[in-house]
């Protein structure tokens, strides 16, 4: 079984070992998040630890679970103290607080600014937060342990606490090693004590404690499987796992995922790296587009997603001139600006239509995408053969569309996308101990294949241009 932890929702996944899907239930979260001011994000760690309880309550079969695997979102952050009660609430990786803090860790580690390559600075990360902690925390003095919500989840199924080096790498985890970056940490006087001890991915957490038993169900024989963050497990889903094959994650971010050898930094910081499974390793590019102004536009202009999109496949590729900019909290891609704010360009009288606007956010998605391709390849020297999609964005064809045409590759819309069903392979990959791959291979299923049409390239290149052309004059001196 896999666990999905998402920004939205709890979702549970339990697949049999050919890789069929026998149970799927889910909880809405999205009323979880609190955002007592502009940057912040956060939600109470019990109110969530309730939401997952009352998933795995609805599985028809709680009892027949033989292995169970959870994935979170990435950079988030929780204090407990030694008892592992929480001390705060839990920081997600959307949480910019931290700004100041960041830019302190900037100034005061230079093996910090030296693993920029691998992971550039930003207040989203855990280090920052673990700052903004340390001096508005009351309690800082009594945290025991710092954890992010896939950790705190493990923990509540087991009563044990570790991490994998996929899920803590936005804790500065050398992508080498797999250990903490000691330095780093000894130059910002944190203590690598507070955070969890790192385990392999795939490698055996516990069982399911008998409290976690009276709770949800699951049996106490049940193994937990050390997993990855929700993004991973999408990667995972979609059967992304060899060289040169890469997954759009489209959530409430949007975020790239492309199978690499061994890293090379960017100088850049364009990119980042995360562990992988296999000796792999990822090299990613977040974005803060998305399917947060797919849902927002909805709203505003009351129509479904659906009619949205059905309105959108009748405009022509270009928009008939109408440019988006999807990033509407700050960009990372292809310049790190947190200033930028989202816009529209170009609206005359004929494409001020919701079609036209709506087609344009899901154009500036691809454009995005295609972006980070180009990107990915010229970094770390690895050809990106394949896109495939996952999240509730993918579902969208014509998303899919503009991806391939914007990037000129295949796209792949894969029908298993869930995170939890890349959670439930690694929980079979870490029972079970067969190759990663032949697991994937049972279990993803591509619904659509969608092929590129190089004049629309040629049309999305130029869109492109124009652009960051306008976001560089709009935001150079914000």
């Amino acid at each position: 079984m896999g666990i999905d932890v998402g920004s939205s929702s709890v979702k549970a996944c339990v697949i049999d070992h050919d890789g069929r899907t026998l149970d799927f239930t889910s909880t809405d979260i999205g009323n979880l998040i609190r955002r007592p001011a502009p940057s912040w994000a956060e939600r109470d760690s019990e109110a969530l630890w309730d939401a997952v309880r009352l998933t795995l309550q609805k599985l028809a079969d709680p009892t027949s679970v033989e292995s169970v695997c959870v994935d979170a979102t990435s950079g988030s952050v929780l204090a407990v103290d030694r008892d592992l009660c929480p001390l705060s609430p839990i920081l997600l990786y959307s949480d910019k607080r931290a700004k100041q803090e960041a830019e302190y860790v900037g100034q005061e580690s230079s093996i910090a600014r030296d693993y920029e390559g691998c992971l550039p600075l930003d207040p989203c990360l855990v280090i920052p937060k673990i700052l903004w902690m340390r001096s508005h925390l009351a309690s800082f003095g009594n945290v025991e342990n710092i954890l992010s919500e896939g950790d705190f989840v493990q923990m509540k199924l087991t009563d044990r606490v570790c991490t994998s080096p996929n899920v803590a790498g936005k804790a500065h985890v050398d992508i080498i090693s797999g250990d903490y970056l000691e330095e780093l940490y000894e130059d910002l006087k944190i203590h690598t004590d507070l955070l969890p001890r790192i385990k392999p991915i795939g490698a055996l957490v516990g069982q399911i404690s008998e409290s976690c038993s009276r709770q949800t169900k699951l049996p106490e024989k049940a193994v937990v499987i050390n997993g990855v963050t929700d993004s991973t497990a999408s990667d995972i889903a979609t059967g992304t796992l060899s060289i040169g094959q890469l997954n759009a994650s489209i959530g409430t971010s949007l975020v790239v995922h492309a199978v690499a050898g061994s890293p090379i930094p960017d100088r850049a910081k364009r990119i980042y790296y995360k562990s992988y499974v296999e000796g792999k390793t990822l090299a990613g590019g977040a974005t803060d587009a998305g399917t947060l102004p797919m849902t927002n536009l909805s709203r505003l202009l009351g129509k479904t997603l659906q009619e949205l999109n059905f309105e959108a496949e009748r405009v022509p590729a270009g928009c008939e001139g109408l440019i988006a900019q999807p990033q509407w909290i700050g960009s990372r891609v292809p310049d790190h600006n947190p200033n930028v704010r989202g816009f529209f360009a170009g609206i005359t009288e004929s494409n001020c239509t919701a079609g036209h606007i709506f087609r344009s956010i899901l154009e500036g998605n691809a454009l995005l995408v295609s972006q980070l391709v180009d990107i990915i390849e010229e970094v770390t020297r690895t050809k990106v053969l394949e896109i495939r999609t996952s999240g509730g964005g993918s579902k969208s064809d014509i998303q899919n569309r503009t991806i391939s045409d914007a990037t000129g590759r295949q796209v792949l819309a894969v029908e298993t996308n869930e995170a939890s069903i890349g959670s439930a392979i690694l929980a079979a990959w870490g029972l079970t101990h067969e190759p990663i791959s032949a697991i994937a291979h049972r279990t993803a299923k591509i619904r659509e294949r969608f092929e590129p049409s190089l004049e629309e390239r040629d049309l999305y290149a130029k869109v492109g241009e124009r652009l960051q052309l306008l976001t560089a004059k709009i935001y150079r001196d914000a």
